[in-house]
């Protein structure tokens, strides 16, 4: 087996060893931004009198990384060139965010909310491979510019890993499907603009089969459009979720 990393990602380190010393030192340093990830930072990230949610401040500082590190067209590093990407491979991918890592905690890379220069978007590559040829003339642009975010609502109050066991159901409900159940640790939940739901719509509780991902928007006006979405304890950015009536996308 050869443990040697390949000459390519070798100088790939070195150009994003550049870029950080050009562009994202000098915005972690500026304006006290250091305060996110100094001793300061729990403070600094989380708005505690807003229930738990990340301060403003926090996410648009990730906001602006992430658009100076697409812009140097590192963002989109393992993702096709169709979609921006460098087609980098998964041997490239472990090396780069290991490396990234063992440079310690900083705008580059944080292991606490999976931001990095160097982004990790399976869900692109998702609705390439799975999603209808609507989804991916919506959802994969939308990922990509920032103009849709998804959240993961997968675990339930009773069930977390063991997430065969869920109780969450849907069923067939003329054009639409009534989700009953409750998520909690929904990721994200608090900016995203679309939802995964994980429901069972068929097979035995503790079957792998039988699992569908339901993909919920999560705008205002849901009510109006027959959808009934109730937050059931909606503190911090891992709110949870009660579903009744949903029209997925």
């Amino acid at each position: 087996m050869d443990f040697e990393i390949p000459a390519d990602i070798k100088s790939y380190l070195v150009e994003l060893d550049d870029f950080i010393e050009r562009e994202i030192k000098p915005l972690e340093n500026e304006n006290d931004n250091i305060r996110f990830f100094d001793h300061r930072r729990e403070w600094a990230r989380t708005d505690f009198e807003g229930g738990g949610l990340p301060r403003h401040e926090w996410e648009a500082l990730l906001v602006e990384m992430r658009r100076r590190a697409d812009k140097a067209g590192h963002f989109r590093y393992a993702l096709p060139k169709e979609y921006g990407g460098k087609d980098g491979t998964n041997l490239g991918m472990a090396i780069i965010r290991e490396y990234l890592a063992a440079k310690g905690l900083g705008l580059h890379n944080d292991l606490q909310n999976e931001s990095s220069i160097v982004g990790n978007m399976p869900t692109v590559l998702m609705f390439r491979d799975f999603g209808t040829e609507e989804q991916k003339k919506t959802m994969i642009p939308g990922i990509l510019d920032g103009s849709i975010r998804i959240a993961f609502g997968l675990t339930e109050p009773k069930h977390g890993s063991d997430a065969t066991w869920m109780e969450t159901r849907g069923v067939r409900d003329g054009d639409g499907w009534r989700i009953n159940g409750a998520k909690m640790w929904n990721t994200g939940l608090h900016v995203a603009t679309h939802d995964f739901v994980f429901a069972r719509t068929s097979g035995p509780d503790g079957s792998a089969k039988g699992i569908t991902c339901f993909i919920v928007p999560t705008e205002p006006g849901l009510q109006n459009r027959g959808v009934s979405v109730d937050l059931q304890h909606a503190h911090g950015s891992s709110a949870g979720l009660i579903y009744r009536r949903i029209h997925p996308c």
